[in-house]
């Protein structure tokens, strides 16, 4: 099985966001950090979502190469821009599990969440939950809806605690290269850093600047950035305050 190893985005912005972030970070699709032994690229696919109000939305997602669907990701950021959504998850998907499908393509949307994650789960089976709605095959869904539905059994406000838990039950239960994510509440940016190999990719990087707060797998120019360390979290609410835990 090839190891997963996508690039991800989250922004929290008090101001409009620039499509200059955008397409900067839509050239890790050719650019992006790959293991020696790996094709070129992160061409599997692509997914912008925001929200409007409090509500998540897809504003575009494609299970086509982003560099071959240049007019479908301008237009799909431009919806996001013009929207004024202030929380946005942009990912670019390196295939491992799943085929290429829209149902596989990130980020997903579940019970106003949106999850893009960075990794393999090789045992992901042991994670599927009974009576839960899957819409494809990936490990990376599985994750997601695992997440869900611990989160839905307990307040938000013990987001801290709580993501600390998760991830113990899923280190117990499968076998991983990478359980790095970003999850994004309407009220909450979340990003997390575990990997179990090769810390040179399975990188997150944090940049806070006026009106503008970034987490990204990659450091884009015009940012001072702060990489995550193994197994941390990073948090910014809707007004980008920052919260480490």
């Amino acid at each position: 099985m090839e190891v997963l190893m996508c690039r991800m985005l989250g922004v929290v912005a008090t101001n409009k966001i620039s499509y200059k972030l955008l397409d900067s970070f839509k050239q890790l699709a050719l650019t992006g950090r790959i293991k020696k032994s790996m094709t070129e690229g992160h061409q599997d696919g692509w997914g912008i979502a925001g929200y409007l109000g409090k509500w998540p939305v897809q504003f575009g997602r494609s299970p086509k190469n982003v560099l071959e669907d240049i007019d479908n990701f301008i237009t799909s950021s431009h919806k996001a821009i013009i929207s004024d959504t202030r929380m946005l998850v942009v990912h670019l998907r390196k295939a491992s599990e799943g085929d290429l499908s829209l149902e596989n393509t990130h980020p997903f949307i579940a019970d106003d969440f949106v999850f893009c994650h960075n990794g393999t789960i090789y045992n992901s089976e042991k994670l599927i939950l009974p009576e839960t709605n899957y819409e494809g095959t990936t490990d990376s869904e599985r994750f997601f809806k695992f997440i869900l539905n611990k989160i839905n059994k307990v307040s938000k406000r013990r987001y801290p605690e709580m993501f600390k838990s998760i991830i113990e039950e899923i280190k117990e239960k499968c076998k991983f290269t990478s359980l790095t994510f970003l999850l994004c509440d309407g009220e909450h940016l979340i990003g997390y850093r575990n990997y179990n190999e090769v810390k040179e990719y399975y990188t997150l990087y944090y940049s806070t600047q006026k009106g503008l707060s970034v987490v990204c797998s990659e450091e884009l120019p015009g940012f001072e950035w702060t990489l995550l360390e193994n197994e941390e979290f990073v948090v910014f609410d809707k007004y980008g305050v920052l919260n480490e835990f």
